[in-house]
């Protein structure tokens, strides 16, 4: 066994230099074996990323396996007037709407992927309106609250989606924040009161105004604006 004369380690019998200190290895009593395996790779080499679409294909298939044992279970074991497994099902085809569908790397751009997110959110709403006869509230609270968050989110994306500074774009995404709370507000009092009195949504609106000023401060100062970029690596 051959030792680092430069820094001590035990070297391999395969070893032609120091793996610790790089040292080529030179003993004349004991050779360096050239047809013997080294024992640790010599060549770099990183491990093959997985495949998105097969990850999203296993992950779906877990999904519907899920969801077909829930409704097995609720229409043999448990009550089926009770239709908690469409709960279930709902709530894993939103998830992978949201999450799942994505990974299949269609040919859709960001704002068909945000179409499709809130036709499934709607869908999957409605199916709870269906199922406990809530129409009403589906129509006039939970439909308009949908529509809001979409316009509202949505037309921040097309203004500000790789068009903008960070800082201009957080800015914007703290006003749909605050717009959107005083709309919620809004509908909901006129769905349960018939009367529009603004309360939580005026703080929540007035702590975004808070956060969107020294932003707008610092975003007209170049000084600032360099110094939040440097520190912070927006």
């Amino acid at each position: 066994m051959s030792y680092c004369v430069n820094c001590g380690v035990e070297l391999d019998k395969t070893a032609s230099f120091c793996p610790l200190c790089q040292t080529p290895v030179n003993n004349p009593v004991s050779p360096v074996d050239r047809t013997s395996p080294p024992p640790f790779p010599l060549n770099r080499q990183e491990v093959a990323p997985v495949s998105k679409k097969e990850l999203a294909l296993v992950i779906s298939t877990l999904m519907a396996a899920a969801s077909a044992s829930c409704g097995i279970m609720n229409l043999f074991f448990f009550s089926p007037q009770i239709p908690w497994s469409a709960y279930v099902t709902g709530g894993l085809a939103l998830v992978w709407v949201w999450v799942i569908l994505p990974l299949f790397k269609l040919k859709l751009r960001a704002a068909e992927y945000f179409v499709l997110d809130l036709a499934a959110t709607a869908a999957y709403v409605a199916m709870i309106a269906y199922t406990v006869n809530g129409w009403q509230w589906y129509i006039r609270l939970a439909l308009p609250v949908i529509a809001l968050f979409g316009a509202l989110f949505g037309g921040f994306g097309v203004v500000f989606w790789n068009k903008r500074s960070t800082l201009t774009g957080c800015m914007g995404f703290i006003g749909c924040v605050g717009v959107f709370l005083l709309l919620l507000e809004l509908l909901l009092d006129l769905w349960v009161t018939k009367q529009y009195s603004p309360g939580w949504s005026i703080v929540t609106a007035a702590v975004c105004v808070s956060l969107i000023l020294p932003l707008s401060v610092i975003r007209l100062r170049p000084a600032l604006r360099e110094e939040a970029r440097r520190r912070f690596h927006l």
